[in-house]
C-alpha cells in the first residue's frame, strides 16, 4: 500500500512546533478505503532514553502531511 510506505517513518510534528514522534503504523479502514489513525513512536528525551510509548494520532486531526506529519489536538495511547 504506497500510502502506508509513504507515512511511515516520518517526523510528527505538533501545533506547537514540537517533534512529538515518528510515524511506525498505519491503521487503515480497507472497506471505506481511508486511513483511520497514525501510530507513532513518542520523541524527545524519553524515546533517547528508551521509554517512549507508541501513541495513536486520529484522522481527523492531522493538519497536514508532506515532508513531515503536522498534527492538532492531542495524542492518545495506542492499543
Amino acid at each position: 500500500m504506497k500510502i502506508n510506505n509513504d507515512l511511515l517513518g516520518k517526523d510528527v510534528i505538533d501545533e506547537s512546533g514540537d517533534q512529538v514522534g515518528v510515524v511506525k503504523e498505519v491503521e487503515w479502514d480497507e472497506k471505506n478505503n481511508k486511513v483511520i489513525s497514525i501510530i507513532l513512536k513518542e520523541g524527545g528525551i524519553f524515546a533517547k532514553i528508551g521509554l517512549g510509548d507508541k501513541k495513536m494520532v486520529p484522522y481527523d486531526n492531522i493538519e497536514e502531511i508532506g515532508d513531515k506529519v503536522l498534527i492538532r489536538g492531542r495524542l492518545f495511547p495506542a492499543k
